[in-house]
């Protein structure tokens, strides 16, 4: 896993250079728990706290520059006017960079969602795998060998990198049971969970594994039905109000500021519709990811 990291220098030396402070960055870490239980599921090596640190740094950062940089120009556009325009630049260089602190304290929660679905992208095509071999008299670990040995586009993508996982812990001597109950606590993927937890327990008890596949089979299925039948009842809401909000609202509020500004004479500018325009573009991006966040990713 790539490691997030906004700065060049490594975050475990910044967390030892900053020492003297730790009281403060204690609070800053106890604000948001989560973080290190999201990058352990993520397999980082950085630390909750040392993660908090590194985006406080980087946020400070871009606090400063920010705010030279736009005072610099504005100083050099506007000398007289300066002082005026001073706390408005620092305002804003604050707003963005806790926009941008907040925004990356969801990076982690976020990986864990896209690593989640491109599991359960290839899981059932996995599983599908794991019973064809299983019903032909394949021991299970045998069939996992199998399954982490698919390469390329016959692959089964993290599905079949966690399985080698597995698969290496077993040929290390830890117990098959073990390394299945390991992937499913260390995987971010809730039905990847119950399928691991399903097959160590069949494992356990002597349960036919090819049974129990079936059944988990069968349930994958039924819940990608489900998915993309939510997802095509989704669509339809969501398209009438992408219509109301990028075509019929700006069309309607154009049009009642052009009869407005007749009646009170109030001018309308170029910059009134390059603010428009600009609006549209952020609300049509917007929905372009609220649209794509809500799509399951399948494999066909």
């Amino acid at each position: 896993m790539q490691e997030i990291q906004f700065l060049p220098i490594p975050y475990k030396d910044l967390e030892r250079k900053l020492r003297p402070l730790n009281s403060i960055l204690n609070y800053f870490t106890a604000l948001f728990p989560l973080v290190d239980y999201d990058l352990k599921r993520l397999s980082s090596s950085i630390t909750g706290k040392q993660y908090v640190i590194g985006t406080l740094v980087a946020s400070s950062l871009i606090f400063i520059l920010l705010s030279l940089g736009i005072w610099g120009m504005t100083a050099i556009a506007r000398p007289l006017q300066i002082e005026s325009y001073t706390l408005v630049i620092f305002f804003f260089a604050a707003v963005f960079a806790i926009v941008f602190f907040f925004y990356a304290m969801l990076i982690p929660r976020w990986q864990i969602q896209q690593r989640s679905a491109l599991i359960e992208r290839d899981l059932l095509f996995a599983i599908r795998h794991l019973t064809v071999q299983t019903n032909a008299g394949v021991p299970l670990f045998n069939a996992m060998v199998s399954v982490s040995e698919e390469k390329g586009s016959f692959g089964y993508g993290l599905v079949s990198k966690e399985f080698a996982k597995i698969v290496k812990e077993v040929e290390t001597g830890k117990d098959l049971s073990e390394a299945l109950n390991d992937s499913a606590a260390r995987t971010p993927s809730r039905y990847y969970e119950r399928i691991m937890w399903q097959m160590s327990n069949s494992n356990k008890s002597g349960v036919p594994v090819n049974k129990t596949l079936g059944q988990l089979l069968e349930y994958l299925s039924d819940e990608q039905k489900i998915a993309l039948r939510n997802y095509g009842a989704q669509l339809s809401p969501l398209s009438l109000v992408y219509l109301l909000t990028t075509i019929v609202g700006p069309t309607l509020a154009i049009i009642f500021l052009m009869i407005i500004s007749t009646l009170a004479s109030i001018p309308i500018t170029e910059m009134l519709f390059v603010a428009v325009l600009m609006a549209l573009v952020i609300l049509q991006i917007f929905f372009l990811g609220l649209i794509k966040s809500r799509r399951p990713t399948l494999s066909v």
